[in-house]
């Protein structure tokens, strides 16, 4: 039977090209080296060196020897992380999510459907990364900002919508408008906070003679707010809204501040989720004014 370690320093040969060099890196002496290729060549049946005066190089059958198991070798270092992402998934869910709003309303959901599990939420405001980090086993359900191309390895469905809006103080020039649109956010200063997701991203393209204050602290952020004298934004995801004190509501027109939500998991767990994706189905989660 072939085993790794002879796997391993027939790749250590190819790579340094003499059995000196390789015994070398390997911290084996060079007959020990020579004894372990021979028995390999037995063991696969095949000569994989051409044997010269005090050196021997691989032939052709011996560098396809070598890149398989290059293969192999990487499968076998594979393999711990595979069992442990498996182990993971089975005790825990880890849920990655482009904004904040999906967190919130999966986080609970999970809690209370799989109670024996840990639910791991981490945002991500990459859509491809999401998707990428599903197939590998990083995450176990994501939720994007746009719908994933046609794969049957995929399940996914659009399950609720997002709208933002402007919180202005009543004092304030934009107050006098009914609706704002982005032209209107050109050279204001806005106060941001800095973990919305993709919504980031969102701001920084579509406003860019905006000023952005960016904060990092939830709870300063939130005392800013009912504070200060900048527009931030808000979202109508939840009912009935925060109402801030000498602040009013103003929607955004824009549909570039407008998000559909999109559940993903791959087609294999679907079962697995489906007491979860019966539920979002039949919530329907609405948006409401603010």
């Amino acid at each position: 039977m072939i085993e790794l370690e002879q796997l391993r320093q027939l790749v250590a040969f190819a790579e340094c090209g003499t059995l000196s060099r390789a015994a070398e890196e390997l911290h084996i002496s060079q007959p020990s080296l020579s004894r372990t290729m021979q028995a390999l060549e037995e063991e696969l049946q095949a000569a994989l060196f051409t044997r010269q005066k005090n050196r021997i190089v691989l032939n052709e059958v011996g560098q396809v020897a070598v890149e398989q198991a290059r293969q192999v070798l990487a499968a076998a270092e594979e393999l711990p992380r595979r069992v442990r992402l498996a182990e993971r998934s089975r005790r825990s869910v880890a849920l990655g999510a482009c904004a904040p709003v999906p967190i919130q309303d999966l986080r609970p959901l999970l809690q209370e459907l799989y109670d024996s599990m840990v639910v791991t939420p981490e945002l991500n405001g990459s859509d491809d990364a999401l998707v990428d980090g599903l197939r590998q086993g990083r995450y176990q359900i994501v939720v994007t900002h746009e719908p994933p191309p046609q794969d049957e390895e995929l399940f996914c469905f659009p399950y609720r919508e997002e709208h933002l809006s402007l919180l202005v103080p009543v004092n304030h020039p934009l107050a006098r408008l009914t609706v704002i649109r982005a032209a209107d956010l050109a050279h204001q200063n806005l106060l941001l906070y800095s973990e919305i997701g993709f919504w980031t991203q969102v701001c920084r393209e579509k406003l860019p003679e905006a000023h952005f204050l960016f904060m990092n602290e939830w709870d300063a952020f939130g005392e800013l707010v009912g504070l200060g004298a900048f527009p931030s934004f808000v979202t109508d995801a939840f009912a009935p809204g925060r109402q801030v004190e000498n602040k009013i509501v103003i929607p955004i027109e824009d549909e570039d501040f407008q998000a559909v939500y999109y559940f993903l998991c791959l087609e294999k767990d679907r079962e697995k989720f489906q007491e979860l994706i019966t539920r979002l189905q039949e919530k329907r989660f609405r948006t409401q004014p603010l």
